[in-house]
């Protein structure tokens, strides 16, 4: 493995320690979509939550968070699909264009209902719902 290669693995390991994925409904871990995802929410810290991309689509298509939470999305598509972002309807975030087992997280310090889609698939839609 070059260094480039593994620092961006390294990386990703870093992310993935600081990630974490308690939602109401309780940890969730986007490896389970199957694909290429390598990130793991093992060691997380409470107050984020995982939305996978997979199949086209975020997993879950909504989210209830606290105020003052983070969300991160992990593409968890196969190696070698198309890229995906995580862009704010209301353009209060929009996440640089990720690849097979990127990562993007945003902290929500208001309450609110946030709509967002996928730049490259607009067809692709969620929300986070923030109490």
């Amino acid at each position: 493995m070059n260094r480039r290669a593994s620092q961006t693995s390294a990386s990703i390991l870093v992310i993935a320690g600081l990630a974490a994925c308690f939602s109401s409904k309780g940890p969730v871990d986007p490896s389970t979509a199957g694909g290429d995802c390598r990130f793991s929410p093992s060691g997380a810290a409470p107050g984020t939550t995982v939305i996978a991309i997979k199949n086209l689509a975020f997993t879950p298509t909504e989210v209830r968070i606290k105020t003052g939470g983070t969300v991160t999305w992990v593409n968890c598509e196969v190696a070698g699909a198309e890229t995906h972002t995580s862009t704010s309807d209301q353009e209060q975030w929009g996440s640089q264009a990720l690849i097979s087992g990127d990562a993007f997280s945003h902290k929500f310090d208001q309450p609110g209902r946030y709509t967002y889609h996928c730049v490259p698939h607009p067809f692709m839609t969620a929300t986070v719902v923030v109490e």
